[in-house]
């Protein structure tokens, strides 16, 4: 109908824009292990970064959609460069895509180089299956947009309970400890006040994703600088110099440069109004003081494991850096600056419950799981969620709970997975899934 001319009109006129954002998906699905997480945030902030009207980011504007999208069609193809070359996944599903391969070919088919000598065939065919898989998954999703876009109108109050009972169940599953759900908390406290106050949560989940194996790389980078230093000064010198370092420290200024000469139009999403000096402030003094821990904590490695604090102690240090200026930049701003963008003011008349009132539902869940197990801590928090703050009947409540509890021991007997238990369970022998 006259919708989806409309969306085509849209991607006709921002098709640029989708053609770069593609060929950000295919970039970043060709490194292993990164595209899945970070790919729609990088692909949005350079849509945010190169538009020339911000003031609809935020708040439904379609190239919002246009450009993530594309990159996330894109980087399957690009995630099939590492698995098909080499044998390694370049993501989640490319992983599970290898164990297929594995399973069905029954030995005589490795993903890696001997696939490309011996079946080239069916490397060929699995290139031209995933385009056919884009092209049946928009008639797909086409035809049922109708219903999907139905969602929408389904009340938060109802959606919220549901959706974090299935996050919930996921985080579990990382070291099935009760930590899991306070870490799952925490760091969700952590993304809305970022939001709240305009703080770039891209970065920090792009951080956050390539941390780990940051780390290794830089141990293992200096583990052979100082082997060569070892062997001699000039040796060492000449790796550390080499041309493929100079040009990554020259690629990386070139990164910081641009970066805060475009500062304005990269943290820029949508209009955020000012507040006044306190709430920003005590944040950025909360997060400094994390990371000041931080520091502490890995300056106090011992000598033995001395090769393990380089990267911490050198990240926290450039995090204090950047905390300290940012402290002196708002000490001297205006209390009107943009600096202390709060969005508690102009979603205060959208949430009347409150952000704290509506995280503190949510950590009652936690505490109650951490009683009584998570089963029946939830079917206690679905109920009242849904009767309180949803304001629906006991029977609407009760049915809710019922479906709520079903689905996901249906999806834990299915996974073969467990619940996180309580201090209850330690004391009695229940029945799964009260385990």
């Amino acid at each position: 109908g006259g919708g989806w001319a409309e969306g085509v009109k849209d991607w006709w006129a921002n098709k640029w824009l989708s053609v770069r954002c593609s060929l950000i998906g295919v970039v970043v699905g060709v490194i292993p292990g990164l595209g899945g997480s970070v790919v729609d945030w990088i692909a949005y902030g350079h849509t945010v970064q190169t538009a020339k009207d911000k003031s609809k980011f935020g708040s439904g504007d379609v190239r919002g959609v246009i450009g993530p999208e594309s990159s996330n069609n894109a980087k399957e193809g690009g995630g099939l460069v590492p698995t098909l070359l080499f044998g390694i996944p370049g993501s989640g599903s490319m992983a599970i895509f290898i164990s297929a391969v594995a399973l069905l070919g029954s030995g005589s088919i490795e993903v890696g180089p001997s696939m490309l000598k011996n079946n080239l065939d069916f490397t060929y065919a699995i290139v031209w299956l995933l385009a056919l898989a884009n092209v049946v998954g928009t008639i797909i999703c086409i035809a049922a947009s109708g219903g999907i876009a139905k969602l929408t109108e389904i009340r938060f109050a109802l959606l919220a309970p549901f959706l974090f009972m299935i996050i919930a169940f996921a985080a579990f599953q990382s070291r099935q400890e009760i930590w899991d759900l306070v870490a799952l908390f925490g760091i969700g406290l952590l993304g809305i006040l970022m939001r709240r106050f305009d703080w770039s949560r891209p970065a920090f989940l792009i951080g956050f994703v390539l941390s780990a194996p940051a780390e290794r790389y830089t141990n293992q980078a200096y583990q052979i600088a100082a082997s060569r230093f070892r062997r001699g000064f000039d040796e060492g010198i000449e790796y550390i110099f080499s041309p493929i370092v100079i040009v990554l420290i020259i690629i990386t200024l070139l990164s910081v440069v641009i970066g805060l000469r475009q500062a304005k139009n990269i943290q820029a999403e949508g209009v955020v109004a000012a507040g006044s000096k306190r709430a920003p402030v005590v944040f950025l003094l909360a997060v400094t003081t994390y990371i000041a821990l931080a520091y502490w904590n890995a300056s106090v490695i011992p000598d033995f494991a001395r090769m393990d604090r380089v990267f911490p102690v050198f990240v926290a240090t450039v995090a204090l850096v950047g905390c300290a200026l940012l402290l002196v930049q708002m000490m001297r701003s205006e209390e009107t600056a943009p600096i202390f963008a709060d969005r508690e003011d102009e979603e205060a008349d959208d949430n009347v419950y409150g952000l704290w009132a509506t995280m503190g539902w949510f950590a009652s869940l936690l505490a109650a799981s951490a009683l009584v197990g998570f089963i029946l801590a939830l079917a206690g928090f679905l109920l009242l969620f849904i009767r309180v703050r949803a304001g629906k009947s006991w029977g609407y409540a009760a049915i809710y709970t019922a479906f709520g509890i079903a689905f996901i021991c249906a999806m834990a007997w299915t996974l073969n997975r467990d619940f996180p238990p309580g201090l209850l369970q330690s004391y009695f022998d229940l029945p799964w899934p009260l385990t």
